[in-house]
């Protein structure tokens, strides 16, 4: 017997509707709230555990004082648990020929708080205007994330990220975005265009990278020679504005971002006089995702609509 036999026979002896119940169970760590969250009876929920604990020869649920905690083993099944309930759900969601005006699908799209708030906008209008029962679904980018892009985009359908941070991906470019100078709207020491000089005399405001970004707009500007005095430090692109207003600070922001905060946020751009690399943006996704119709038209409407 070849081993795909010996493992199809042995899964085979486990109802897959128990895979549920291991969700509920992993995430829950209790019998009764996982019995309520699933919908079974508690006796019906225990005799799942119990099923489950023979399955994988492991006892799943350790009792630690009044409480349950997970073995090693539990913990090592919660995120192939995540992924495999996510997987069953597309697949019974699947809507063989079905046109994307009809689609009801979810779309899980992976950004950053810059991207949000510069091109947000855009995607949902073009995707909703062709897909009107679609539902979108954005999520913070984070650093764990981009490390894990192969992992992380087993339950998302794309993340927009620069190049340079995600690689053996399928990806497409989708923009360009030079970086910006910005000042205070009132700041009077500074006219239409900001002398080198004055990159060093008045302070700046930063946004925290990727702890592996190494060509930031701050390291190609002390490439050039110019050592920045960094005053203030912000969480996120977002933040920076705020540290810029009605002061003598000095930032830089993509263009997209900077033209939709310039004004209103007291905030206003100025010629800069370093050369500094644009951010390429690209869309990545998964490759079981490369045949995926409706996938496919996505790809396609967000490299339309960002371009």
């Amino acid at each position: 017997m070849s081993s795909i036999q010996r493992i199809s026979g042995h899964r085979a002896k486990l109802d897959l509707n128990l895979i549920v119940s291991l969700d509920a169970l992993l995430r829950e760590r209790s019998v009764s709230r996982a019995a309520i969250e699933v919908g079974l009876s508690q006796p019906a929920m225990s005799a799942a555990l119990a099923r489950l604990r023979r399955y994988f020869g492991d006892p799943l649920l350790a009792r630690v004082g009044n409480s349950y905690q997970l073995t090693p083993l539990a913990r090592s099944l919660v995120e192939r648990t995540t992924v495999a309930i996510s997987a069953v759900d597309r697949v019974l969601d699947a809507e063989p020929g079905i046109e994307i005006e009809r689609s009801s699908r979810e779309f899980t799209l992976i950004m950053s708080d810059y991207m949000l708030a510069a091109v947000g906008d855009t995607i949902t209008r073009d995707l909703l205007s062709q897909a009107p029962h679609l539902r979108i679904n954005f999520v913070q980018l984070r650093p764990e994330i981009v490390d894990r892009a192969s992992d992380s985009l087993r339950t998302a359908d794309a993340l927009v990220v620069p190049r340079g941070f995600v690689s053996d991906l399928p990806s497409v470019d989708l923009f360009s975005d030079r970086w910006v100078c910005v000042v205070a709207e009132d700041n009077e020491h500074v006219g239409d265009a900001i002398r080198l000089d004055q990159l060093t005399e008045y302070p700046w405001a930063v946004f925290q990278t990727h702890p592996h970004a190494a060509t930031t707009p701050l390291h190609q500007v002390r490439a050039q020679g110019v050592e920045p005095y960094v005053q203030v430090v912000g969480e996120n692109y977002l933040a920076l504005p705020y540290f810029v207003a009605h002061t003598d600070r000095i930032a830089l922001l993509p263009e997209r971002l900077a033209a939709r905060m310039s004004g209103g946020m007291g905030i206003r751009p100025v010629d800069f006089p370093l050369t500094l690399a644009p951010l390429n943006h690209a869309l990545w996704w998964h490759p079981m995702y490369n045949a995926d119709p409706e996938h496919r038209w996505l790809r396609a409407q967000l490299a339309k609509s960002l371009a």
